[in-house]
């Protein structure tokens, strides 16, 4: 018999694998990243390195800003988030991802192509406090089931954005550039 615990630090995937929570990816650019050329709503995608079992498979995911420091001095920001792993074979998955490292395609790491250094920010604490005030509300409106419902709206409403952010007039990553992830499967 597993444990609660168990069932919620594992996820079994559609395609056969496990994964559990927080598990590292490493991802690979395939089109460039950038302040200057990338807009809200365009869609990323990115090849996945490792773990060596995910290896071929995509991460998915868009643009939520992208605004250029319009000078040298100024601060370009660019959030994008992954939203979901398609494997080779099976189902797509629900994903949310944190950036944990960058490494451009000359191998350097956080830095972007012009060896701007790379801020890396995410709102991990703004999702677990939606994800708490809609359980407060659901236990207020229905007990222990509205609770659990509330605490599943308030998680679905709040995505897991990265913010990359530098100095200078743009951000910019070019193909093969790597990513490092924590991800886990996105609950429903």
């Amino acid at each position: 018999m597993r444990t609660a615990a168990a069932c919620v630090c594992l996820a079994t995937l559609a395609f056969g694998q496990q994964i559990a929570d927080n598990t590292e990816f490493r991802v690979k650019l395939l089109a460039p990243l950038s302040t200057e050329t990338n807009r809200k709503g365009d869609k990323i995608a990115a090849q996945v390195v490792s773990p060596p079992q995910f290896a071929g498979a995509m991460m998915e995911g868009e643009v939520k800003e992208s605004k250029s420091g319009g000078k040298v001095t100024g601060k370009s920001v660019l959030n994008f988030t992954f939203q979901t792993l398609a494997p080779k074979e099976g189902q797509p998955i629900p994903v949310s991802s944190e950036v944990k490292g960058f490494v451009n395609s000359q191998g350097k790491a956080n830095v972007d192509e012009e060896g701007r250094v790379i801020e890396k920010k995410s709102n991990v604490g703004k999702v677990a406090a939606v994800t708490g005030a809609g359980a407060l509300i659901g236990a207020i409106a229905g007990g222990a089931k509205g609770a659990a419902i509330g605490a599943g709206a308030g998680a679905a409403a709040s995505l897991i954005l990265i913010q990359v952010a530098a100095k200078g007039a743009n951000v910019t990553f070019a193909p093969g550039s790597e990513v490092t992830l924590s991800v886990r499967e996105r609950r429903q």
